[in-house]
């Protein structure tokens, strides 16, 4: 009976244990949908590159660029890498719009929870109204400043938020 588990179950339960939705080869970064289509050596050989962080960037393409040759799969492979950069770049974008309109909105807030001739009521009022017109970066603002001043006791004046 022991032999029975050696050989059938603890295999069975190893394959589930790294099974990923692509074949038996569990990836630690996102990998294209086309890949699932591919042999488990195919597959392997994606991840070896994936993975290799001692290599240039230059050279990981390269060697992508071989890999979908060698594979057939180089139109795929070309679009796959078109979406890529068209996220990256679309991150990058939204990542320094988001940070000028911190800084803006920093500046709003400041001037606002600085204001001693308001009440408190004002103050909520008036950071209120910011937040409705800046529902993404009022949370965000808030948290960094938490984040890197959380001696500040800001959480008095931030409560009226």
């Amino acid at each position: 009976m022991n032999y029975l588990i050696l050989f059938i179950i603890l295999p069975v339960v190893f394959a589930i244990q790294v099974h990923n939705h692509i074949g038996f080869i569990r990836f630690s970064k996102p990998v294209p949908d086309f890949l699932s289509s591919l042999s488990l050596k195919a597959q392997y050989d994606y991840k070896v590159i994936l993975e290799n962080e001692t290599i240039s960037i230059n050279t990981k393409t390269a060697e992508f660029q071989k890999w979908a040759t060698t594979y057939k799969v180089t139109t795929q492979y070309s679009n796959y890498e078109a979406q890529q950069s068209s996220v990256k770049s679309e991150m990058e974008k939204n990542v320094t719009q988001l940070i000028s309109e911190l800084s803006l909105v920093n500046s709003q807030m400041f001037k606002i929870l600085q204001n001693d001739t308001l009440s408190i009521e004002e103050q909520r009022e008036e950071v209120n109204e910011l937040a409705e017109q800046y529902s993404k970066e009022i949370p965000t603002l808030l948290f960094i400043r938490r984040l890197f001043n959380p001696q500040d006791d800001v959480s008095n004046k931030q409560s009226i938020v």
